[in-house]
């Protein structure tokens, strides 16, 4: 959600100012628990306040248009190989055709934009597709460490906070005093609770459930719904190439998750049915 008064500095302090506030209690319970220091920071780093600095800074430099492709694209494609050589899971071939397919769609979604270049769009699509690293790394870490979804959203709250506001006070914070009370309270909404716990918590869950690779495919496929969404929301009317990467990333989707397989439909049907 982007703003025109708030830079990547204070989207950053809100996002985890009020989602570091009310992780707190559950951080405070159990603390960093049998992870190290170490361990807490890489997590914190992969999901919290660097990630977030990277991709909204990234918008600086580059169209929104680029990061929507890069960082679930590269995201996508280190949690798939981290999985392969970091936790030596077999990926099956549908797995790896779906993230491929996924990544063409994305690509494909974003060719319009990725065609227009400026002087410095380089270094947003390189702080973009930093930021996709960043998200994998912490997927993969939550593989590794076998880390609770609920404890592991604290621990990316509460760390982010706790180094990145002091900074921020002391250098920028009269930059959101000045704000509009009104771009605030929707960023801090947004940013601070939707995004800094609600969705986080829910992919860390997904991950949990799905391993990281399939966990993954979820986060990728937000531009490809944030286009069907534009045509009953803003009455936008996609063009034939965005159409044509919608079926790309829905078909990744299907593969990437085993849906493709009559076999397990049919697990599924025999597990239902009533005995």
């Amino acid at each position: 959600m982007a703003s025109n008064a708030l830079d990547a500095w204070d989207i950053t302090a809100l996002r985890f100012g009020v989602g570091g506030l009310l992780l707190l209690p559950l951080f405070a319970r159990r603390r960093l628990g049998t992870l190290s220091p170490l361990t807490a920071l890489f997590l914190a780093c992969g999901a919290g306040a660097p990630y977030v600095l990277l991709t909204a800074g990234g918008l600086a430099f580059a169209p929104g248009g680029h990061m929507g492709v890069m960082t679930p694209s590269c995201m996508l494609l280190c949690s798939t190989l981290g999985t392969r050589l970091i936790l030596k899971e077999q990926l099956t071939g549908g797995r790896i055709a779906g993230a491929l397919a996924i990544t063409a769609g994305l690509v494909t979604l974003g060719w319009d934009g990725l065609r227009n270049h400026g002087e410095l769009t380089w270094l947003g699509d390189a702080m973009f597709v930093l930021g996709g690293l960043f998200w994998a790394s912490y997927t993969i870490g939550l593989r590794v460490w076998r880390v609770e979804p609920v404890h592991a959203t604290a621990i990316v709250g509460v760390l982010s906070m706790v180094l990145y506001l002091p900074g921020y006070a002391w250098f920028a914070g009269g930059d959101l005093a000045a704000a509009p009370w009104r771009e605030i309270v929707i960023q801090a909404v947004f940013q601070g609770v939707l995004s800094g716990v609600v969705a986080l918590l829910l992919y860390t869950r997904a991950v949990a459930i799905l391993g990281a690779a399939r966990g993954a495919v979820f986060a990728a496929l937000v531009p490809a719904f944030s286009l069907l969404l534009a045509v009953p929301m803003l009455h936008e009317t996609p063009t034939e190439l965005q159409l044509v990467g919608v079926v790309f990333v829905t078909a990744g989707m299907v593969f990437a998750l085993g849906l493709h397989d009559p076999t397990k439909w049919r697990s599924l049907s025999t597990r239902a049915a009533p005995r």
